[in-house]
This record gives structure tokens, C-alpha cells and sequence, in this order.
């Protein structure tokens, strides 16, 4: 199911259509006195990304799409598939907030990722979201619930077990752009109940007709297996041409979650249980055969 989903989810995203493209205005442009518009009409994006989390490989796809709700609300909903340690993995995730450009965001957000190892490992998000911007500075993120299941399977000698329990998690970025198509940023990551460093940035690239080309690299440096880096390549879509900055802050807000922070690295592991077989005329006990008398 969240496998059909996801991939519905990515091809409405990459369905995106833009619409006429127009010169962007400075950032600080007065919205109009009638509307101060929350999402700047239907918008989108969609990347490919790759490389290494928990010292697992990880490749996937992934899209966003963000729509007006009246003047001063909106809504995204993101997906993302591909495969993580050579097994499917998706997410599914939704944002519904009030926004000023000029001055931040205040909204909910959820998600669900699956893993498929051990029939499938899942792990939920739930809590607000908000980001406050100040000229070229931004701070945003997201907090509340982290829950999920526990799956485990026999791996040789080796009882494998990923469980998610339900406990507090958060994502917050300190974002600052030295120009208008570069944003760089450091964060904090408390995932999977385990506290990490998050290095990254992005580099838009104006074309046309309201589209943009971004590459991205994020790092993460934490506890125990909590690390790795990846990174790909982003277009936005959108009715506007605008820079890297003017699209984080009117169009869609941050697609938080590649699922496979919380679903994958919380493993255990405890030695498979041994079937002792003893030969005619032995008895077992104690774990050691014994001569029958």
C-alpha cells in the first residue's frame, strides 16, 4: 500500500506543469494589502539523491507538491521511494500551515516510512512545524512524536531486531544564504532516539519558465551508527521565475524526512538460538548429550 502510494505520489509531482515565467522580485517585496499569500500558486519539486546512511547504501526519488488554501494557509504533501541496503523503502508525509514571506511559517506535519526488511519496519512522525525568517538567516524545523513497530529475522547465527518505540524526535536547521541561490545550513537531528550533526546546502540554478535546477549534499555526524552523506540533484517547478531563497519561503517548506533516519538504525542483535541433535542412545540435558544408562 505505501509503496503504490508513494509511487502515485511521485508521478503527480513529476506531472507538475509550469506556468508562464516573469522576472523574480527582490524578497522583500509588500505582498499585496488584499492577501498575503502563503504558497505562491501550485508549485513542486522532485530530486534523485544517493549515498550512505549506518554504513548501508541508499538511492531513491523523491517529490513535493504545494498548493494554496486561500490567501494566508497552505499544504504540501511529499514522497519518496527507492531502495535502501537493497530493499524497498518509501515515505508518505503532509504539511498544513499558515505562512507570511516575510516574516515565517506556523503548521503540522506527519509521516510514515516502511522499510521492507523483516516483512516491514515502520516509523511515524507527528508535531508542528514553524520557520522564522530574518533577512538572509532562516530558522526552521519540526518536533513532537516519533512511533513505529518492531520486525526482526534470523540472519545466519544472528537474531536481527529494529524496533521504534514512541519517544520525542525533532529536526531543526539554522539556514543562511550568502546569496539569494545558495543556501548553506547546520542542525541538530534527534531521530531513532539518538542525537546527530546535520551539514548541508543548496545551489540553485535559474532556467526558465519557472524552473530551477538545485544540486544538494547533506552529512550527518552522530552517535553510534547515526552518519553518513548523501546527495543528488533537485528541479523546482513553479508559475514564476524566482531565486533559491523566494522559493524556500513561498513556495514549498522543507521535505523533512527520507525515512530511513528512524527506520534502520535502531537495530539490535542477540545470538540465534542453537538446535542441539544428539545421537542414538544420548540424551540432552542441559544443553550437553549425555550417555543413556
Amino acid at each position: 500500500m505505501l509503496r503504490t502510494l508513494t509511487v502515485v505520489m511521485a508521478a503527480g509531482a513529476i506531472g507538475l506543469i509550469s506556468g508562464t515565467a516573469r522576472s523574480a522580485d527582490l524578497i522583500t517585496k509588500a505582498p499585496s494589502a488584499s492577501c498575503i499569500q502563503a504558497v505562491d500558486g501550485v508549485n513542486g519539486d522532485i530530486a534523485g539523491f544517493g549515498g550512505s546512511f549506518a554504513d548501508k547504501t541508499t538511492a531513491a526519488g523523491e517529490g513535493s507538491l504545494s498548493v494554496p488554501l486561500g490567501c494566508e494557509f497552505g499544504a504540501q504533501v511529499d514522497a519518496m521511494g527507492g531502495s535502501f541496503d537493497d530493499r524497498f523503502i518509501g515515505t508518505l508525509a503532509g504539511h498544513l500551515f499558515w505562512r507570511n514571506p516575510a516574516e515565517g511559517l506556523i503548521g503540522a506535519y506527519g509521516d510514515l516510512s516502511q522499510w521492507d526488511e523483516f516483512g516491514g519496519v515502520r516509523a511515524a512522525h507527528l508535531g508542528p512545524e514553524a520557520e522564522w525568517y530574518h533577512g538572509q538567516w532562516t530558522l526552521e524545523g519540526v518536533a513532537g512524536v516519533e512511533f513505529g513497530n518492531t520486525a526482526s529475522g534470523t540472519v545466519g547465527s544472528i537474531i536481527q531486531t529494529y524496533s521504534v518505540p514512541t519517544r520525542f524526535f525533532d529536526q531543526v536547521n539554522l539556514a543562511f544564504y550568502p546569496q539569494d541561490n545558495l543556501e548553506i545550513y547546520a542542525g541538530h537531528r534527534y531521530l531513532d532516539g539518538r542525537n546527530a550533526l546535520a551539514l548541508g546546502g543548496e545551489w540553485g540554478i535559474p532556467m526558465n519558465h519557472g524552473v530551477m535546477a538545485a544540486p544538494f549534499v547533506e552529512a550527518r555526524i552522530g552517535e553510534g551508527s547515526d552518519h553518513g552523506v548523501w546527495g543528488g540533484l533537485r528541479f523546482y517547478f513553479g508559475e514564476k521565475d524566482k531565486t533559491l531563497i523566494r522559493r524556500h519561503r513561498e513556495d514549498d517548506p522543507p521535505n523533512w524526512n527520507d525515512g530511513f533516519e528512524s527506520t534502520s538504525n535502531g537495530g539490535s542483535q542477540t545470538p540465534a538460538p542453537t538446535t542441539i541433535t544428539c545421537p542414538t542412545h544420548y540424551i540432552l540435558l542441559d544443553g550437553v548429550c549425555h550417555r543413556e544408562t
